[in-house]
């Protein structure tokens, strides 16, 4: 098949959602499809046909030599299937599927929460209402939204525009539960949409390997303050001598976590690395003694903690029903009631003083991953969803 992706960078950096685009499109290539990707200017160079699109963000409809340039890229690459990933601009979404089949995948809660995180605050739950009116009250009394006002109604318009442009797409695909059922309850047809097999973007090892010989807590997720960075740094008073923190990925908290960490003298036990290649985070995740993905929001799935499984490292989250589609607790890791902090530390200390059930928790959890999430089954399930698209608009 000829298929074109949509993703606003070529490179699989800056999160998890770039991983899995570039990833999914490498992997697509090496089964003998063709496989183009246009993205943004400054999103690297692609390792294949690759084309420059310069308003993948901004809310505009193709006009004038913005239309003509994309006329040009689907003409000159003749798709069978368009792949939607990474991708701000929604009023593509239509303009597109009415020119070829058009897929979006949908990977958090932007496109139906103005909130964006899908979490009250007061008291910290999830939250499990469809976009409405009464949002916009919820931003105020539940503080699940910017404390700008100004903001909660920009990005309370922008679902508002968002969600018809997705009932407008041939096929919907998500791999979280949480994102299914509430594409659904915003009105999105459940006959266009696909749930993908859970798989993480990773290069895992051949074996699970042994640990590095000093004791590492890699936190994974992103450097943000709802990804719980700030908790974890907090901790490392309290953790025995041996055990540094690692930190790992990008985000808007990087600068003022590292002059934390220089204020407070904690260099040698405290390393933040940024965000890593593909290679890098294998390495990283091939060293750690565990895994901690300690969100503090409705988190959609946490995909660094099932790429944790897959080099058989224990993770320990808050739970959330993203989470709890790959993580089982005293399993392959521990599930800690979501936003309960003090649990969350005795939890750490508790698997760091048993070395036993934590190196039984890693080989369970790789156990796990070999089982059921390996890549083969998303690629599969995702190559029928292409092929059930390219039949149902043939002419």
């Amino acid at each position: 098949m000829r298929i074109l992706f949509f993703n606003r960078s070529a490179l699989p950096l800056g999160g998890g959602m770039n991983r899995i685009a570039i990833d999914m499109a490498r992997r697509l290539k090496a089964a003998g499809h063709e496989i183009a990707l246009v993205h943004a200017r400054e999103g690297g160079q692609f390792e294949g046909t690759g084309y420059i699109y310069d308003d993948l963000d901004y809310r505009l409809l193709p006009r004038d030599e913005k239309a003509l340039r994309l006329e040009a890229i689907l003409e000159d690459f003749s798709p069978d299937v368009i792949q939607l990933h990474g991708v701000g601009n929604t009023l593509l979404d239509g303009w597109l599927a009415e020119r070829r089949p058009t897929v979006r995948f949908v990977h958090n809660h932007d496109f139906y929460c103005s909130g964006r995180r899908l979490t009250l605050d007061h008291p910290p739950e999830p939250c499990t209402r469809a976009h409405g009116r009464g949002c916009t009250l919820s931003h105020h009394l539940r503080g699940c939204g910017s404390a700008n006002p100004a903001v909660n109604f920009l990005r309370y318009r922008s679902v508002t525009r968002s969600l018809p442009a997705l009932r407008s797409l041939q096929g919907v695909q998500y791999m979280s539960d949480a994102v299914g059922r509430q594409l659904e309850i915003n009105g999105v047809s459940s006959d266009r949409m696909m749930r993908l097999p859970l798989y993480a973007p990773v290069i895992p090892p051949t074996e699970a390997g042994p640990s590095s010989s000093v004791r590492t807590i890699l936190h994974v997720g992103g450097l943000l303050g709802h990804k719980g960075v700030w908790m974890i740094v907090r901790m490392v008073r309290e953790l025995p001598g041996d055990v540094q923190l690692i930190f790992a990925g990008g985000g808007s908290e990087k600068e003022m976590l590292e002059s934390h960490v220089r204020r407070r003298g904690l260099g040698n036990r405290v390393r933040i690395v940024g965000e890593p290649t593909p290679s890098q985070w294998s390495l990283l995740y091939r060293e750690a003694t565990m895994v901690v993905l300690p969100v503090l929001w409705n988190e959609p799935l946490g995909l660094e903690g099932l790429a944790a499984m897959a080099h058989g490292k224990p993770v320990v989250a808050f739970d959330t029903e993203g989470i709890r589609q790959w993580l089982t607790d005293d399993d392959t890791g521990v599930c800690v009631p979501f936003g309960k902090r003090l649990a969350f530390r005795a939890a750490v200390l508790a698997l760091l003083g048993d070395p036993d059930r934590l190196r039984s928790m890693g080989r369970r959890a790789r156990e796990v991953w070999q089982e059921k999430f390996r890549p083969g089954r998303h690629l599969e399930a995702l190559v029928g969803h292409y092929e059930k698209l390219a039949a149902e608009t043939s002419p």
